[in-house]
């Protein structure tokens, strides 16, 4: 009785393929095993001279092209575990970032399926993953003080303000620029969008700090950043405030200065200045706050011409202080979350 192969399952036919050549290579008649596998008459002889040729691999599962299903659950999970346990280059790609055709290659090399772009992406989608842009994070970069910081310097930092009553703030500099990368827009396919903008480039310097409070500072200048207008600044965040202020920032030279040290042992106790592990920016909740500003500022909406970037930049950031709420929810980002209560 004849059996028809295409009600099995892949490796099923492809156990089947090897099984059959196995034995004819063995010595059994092709007849008998053809008889026995209810194959047709010709078949066995060319699973035989593939096997024989290029060995009983050769009769293993053929990379396959289609829309379909066609990974197992558990290849699935394996695909995404290739991407949240590090990037490409860890399976010996050149590129830092996942693109479906990476992992259509890797899928094709480890797996042996040949999937369209169309059905990678149907499996990440499946999986829970999308496409995000992705956080930068410096090779020298040393999680274990990251870590150190996080479990034991802040706390101690924080046992230590409850005990003074003193309130902490985050501070953090930015630059601006009218010139940002514009945000995405709609526009025909093939030909790139036009937006008017003001053709004279302006850049302003702005500094920030944000409590868990809800409260907000900011100064807004066009000078370089040096010890003398970070020392500037630092009086202006404590006046008129009855409590003093820790202030956590990162290690940027200016925040080390021995002017700055200097400035602040005067202060007696008023102020003092924390600083972050190295290059943990994404420990600072007021690195969400310059994000925020680019991703709603210029980037979205363009200058219109003959307006001021730095009266526009004042807005954006009086607009900021003046809801508590949005200022907390920067807090609720997972990778400051530990700084919320």
């Amino acid at each position: 009785m004849k059996n028809d192969a295409r009600k099995l399952s892949t490796d099923e036919q492809a156990l089947l393929r090897r099984l059959a050549a196995q034995q004819v290579i063995d010595g059994e008649s092709p007849a008998d095993v053809t008889r026995r596998y209810g194959l047709g008459e010709k078949t066995i002889y060319k699973w035989v001279k593939i096997a024989k040729e290029k060995g009983l691999n050769a009769l293993a599962p053929k990379p396959r092209t289609g829309r379909g299903k066609i990974l197992s659950e558990f290849e699935e999970e394996e695909v995404k575990r290739w991407i949240l346990s590090g990037d490409p280059r860890q399976y010996g790609f050149d590129f830092g970032l996942w693109t479906r055709q990476i992992v259509a290659n890797l899928i094709k090399e480890r797996l042996g399926y040949e999937l369209s772009l169309g059905a990678v992406g149907n499996v990440l989608y499946r999986q829970g993953l999308t496409p995000q842009k992705p956080m930068r994070r410096a090779y020298e970069r040393d999680d274990k003080a990251i870590k150190e910081w996080k479990d034991h310097t802040y706390p101690e930092i924080k046992k230590s303000a409850k005990k003074q009553g003193a309130e902490i703030f985050w501070l953090d500099e930015a630059s601006i620029r009218s010139d940002d990368p514009l945000l995405r827009t709609w526009g025909l396919k093939g030909k790139t969008p036009t937006v008017r903008t003001s053709g004279q480039r302006q850049g302003i310097n702005a500094i920030s700090a944000i409590s868990n409070k809800g409260r907000f500072w900011y100064q807004v200048y066009t000078h370089r950043f040096n010890a003398d207008v970070f020392i500037e600044c630092l009086k202006d965040l404590i006046s008129n405030r009855r409590k003093p202020v820790y202030i956590i920032t990162d290690g940027q030279s200016v925040h080390k200065s021995k002017k700055v040290r200097e400035f602040v042992a005067t202060m007696k106790g008023k102020i003092s200045i924390f600083i972050l592990p190295p290059y943990a920016p994404d420990l600072n909740p007021d690195e969400l706050v310059w994000n925020y500003i680019r991703q709603t500022g210029t980037t979205r909406m363009p200058l219109l011409k003959g307006e001021s970037l730095l009266e526009r930049t004042f807005i954006d950031l009086e607009l900021i202080a003046q809801d508590k709420n949005l200022v907390k929810s920067f807090f609720l980002n997972e990778s400051v979350s530990f700084a919320s209560d």
